[in-house]
């Protein structure tokens, strides 16, 4: 077994393999819920939802925490006008093209 000294690489910070895009998929439901009986149970569920795609900047969405920024993805639907006011955010994630899928 031979035993070699890695080499040493001077980083480039301006080499990033990296898309500095991504796009994402955006779940949406309503704020204002209907509410109903079923089995004995008191059941409420959102108005309307909705399923949005936008692109972001690659920060928003890999933060080092590991996940995404939902407040700055929030103000970015504000300006596609979604508001707050009448939609929450249940769930964020990256679209994959078919080349990348897993199965």
């Amino acid at each position: 077994m031979t035993a070699s000294k890695p080499r040493q690489r001077k980083y480039d910070e301006n080499y990033d393999p990296r898309p500095k895009t991504v796009s994402i998929g955006i779940s949406l439901i309503t704020v204002e819920t209907d509410s109903f009986i079923q089995d004995d149970r008191h059941v409420e569920i959102p108005v309307d939802d909705d399923i949005v795609y936008l692109t972001v900047p690659r920060e928003i969405v890999f933060l080092p925490c590991g996940g995404a920024s939902y407040d700055i993805i929030a103000d970015l639907l504000e300006q596609e006008g979604y508001l707050r006011k009448h939609w929450k955010i249940m769930s964020v994630w990256t679209c994959v093209s078919p080349e990348e899928e897993p199965f």
